[in-house]
């Protein structure tokens, strides 16, 4: 149960340095975690609002007990960081409006002790990650990931967090596998893309071929266990994980999710189309190996029966143009000589027979 609200100094009050809004990295310092939060989380339009219309005490920051460490309302509380020390606001690039509105610097704060952390997720669970100010899926993967190593109950978790037993392994997982990444070398710094898109590596590691590759158990929908990679394999999860999102002078092979992830899924369940993307780092001319072909055949061959139907349907609308005559020969030519290729592909399998 949370306590009753009390008030404090927030000068009192310790930024929580394993925040899950900040899942980048753990901070040594206090003053490491207002510049993440500086340059990450809007800190800059709270310090305006703030600033110049006061401090408005709307809802009590949810503080640990014993160590003042705020476990809800960090952005809140950085802020007011800002406000009080406007060096410090300066050095980070954070603008601080003049003049101060009266109350933009308040003695005291309302708060909410708790015990332990797990007194405060159900508030957070319902306000960060299923209400209207949601954390992304990498956040939302390392406050679940914490949250089961304290309890160990992924159906407990899945529930007071609104998602299903399956969304919340896969994420935990991912996480699991990005954590063994970053220990193995991985640097999230160092990526092609501005963001990190949490979503390939989770989604990847869901998928049997992915799973092979990095030696991965078939754990369905359970939850893998710690440095779940395993040292055989700690070189192909280098890799992937350079082909997934880049790393210094190598760009990443995924450009897009969709499909640029199947495709890379597809050819790590192919030796030979794997080797060229080791060798060349080219996920097109490796996917062209292990595409299955008849599969892409027969979806060209019913989009061309789309076609000819939508041309058909527009013939009427044709205006005399000349060499729209060699251009339909040609397509007649095409047709019959396709037609003869699957005829004759029918025989073949028959004789085979």
């Amino acid at each position: 149960m949370l306590n009753e609200d009390v008030a404090i100094d927030p000068g009192e009050l310790n930024l929580d340095l394993k925040n899950p809004r900040m899942p980048d990295a753990e901070f040594l310092d206090q003053s490491e975690a207002v510049q993440y939060l500086a340059d990450h989380a809007d800190v800059s339009e709270l310090v305006q609002s703030i600033a110049t219309s006061g401090w408005y005490d709307y809802e009590p920051l949810i503080v640990l007990r014993g160590e003042n460490v705020v476990l809800e309302g960090n952005r809140r509380l950085a802020a007011l960081r800002l406000i009080a020390d406007p060096d410090l606001a300066k050095s980070l690039g954070v603008a601080i409006p003049e003049p101060l509105h009266a109350n933009a610097k308040p003695d005291e704060v309302r708060i909410r002790f708790v015990d332990h952390p797990r007194e405060a997720r159900d508030f957070i669970g319902f306000k960060h990650i299923n209400g209207a100010f949601k954390w992304d899926s990498l956040a939302k993967a390392k406050y679940a990931a914490q949250w089961l190593d304290d309890d160990g109950e992924i159906n407990t978790v899945s529930q007071r967090l609104g998602d299903n037993h399956n969304t919340i392994s896969r994420l935990v997982n991912g996480w699991k596998v990005l954590q063994q990444a970053e220990a193995n070398g991985f640097d999230r710094e160092a990526i092609s893309r501005r963001t990190f898109a949490f979503s390939h590596l989770y989604t990847a590691i869901s998928r049997p071929a992915t799973r092979e590759y990095l030696g991965l158990p078939d754990v369905s929908e359970g939850l893998l266990g710690k440095d779940p990679v395993p040292r055989a394999s700690l070189a192909e999860l280098g890799r992937f994980t350079s082909w997934l999102y880049g790393q210094k002078d190598e760009p990443a092979v995924i450009q897009s999710q969709n499909p640029d992830l199947g495709h890379l899924v597809q050819v790590l369940g192919n030796k030979s189309a794997l080797a060229t993307l080791e060798a060349t780092r080219n996920l097109d001319r490796a996917y062209d190996i292990a595409e299955d072909k008849t599969t892409k055949f027969s979806a060209l061959v019913y989009k061309l029966v789309q076609d000819v139907e939508e041309a058909l349907r527009l013939s009427g609308s044709y205006d005399g143009d000349p060499a729209l005559v060699g251009v339909t020969e040609s397509i007649s030519r095409s047709a019959r000589v396709l037609s003869s290729t699957v005829k004759a592909g029918i025989a073949e399998d028959a004789n085979d027979d």
